[in-house]
């Protein structure tokens, strides 16, 4: 279980914001709230690439700023709506994993003794 601090937390807030503007994308939503999420979107993904790679950790940085480079805003990768749907889909269940199982994530992924 998740304490209520866990939840609150600077980093699962910008999950779950995240989260929710990507299922927002599989509504039928203005132009320019698809290009507002290209733009918070990124920052977002970006951020959590920052905190992660602070922790210490391996794949999540990656992860995170391999989905930053999918959805920016400057050089735009294009795909029909239907493709656009699966990756909002696949990105926010990347993101619901990391937030209930990140002290497996935790456990499997962290770089032991990390000299800073």
């Amino acid at each position: 279980m998740i304490s209520n601090n866990k939840i609150l937390s600077k980093k699962n807030l910008t999950k779950f914001s995240l989260i929710v503007a990507l299922l927002l994308c599989l509504f039928d939503m203005p132009y320019w709230y698809f290009q507002l999420f290209r733009i918070f979107g990124t920052i977002g993904f970006v951020y959590l690439a920052y905190l992660d790679y602070k922790s210490s950790f391996k794949i999540t940085p990656q992860l995170y700023i391999a989905c930053a480079i999918v959805i920016n805003p400057i050089l735009k990768i294009s795909f029909d709506r239907d493709t656009w749907d699966i990756v909002d889909l696949i990105l926010s269940i990347i993101l619901i994993a990391t937030i209930f199982f990140e002290k497996q994530i935790i456990k499997y992924l962290s770089i032991p003794n990390r000299k800073k």
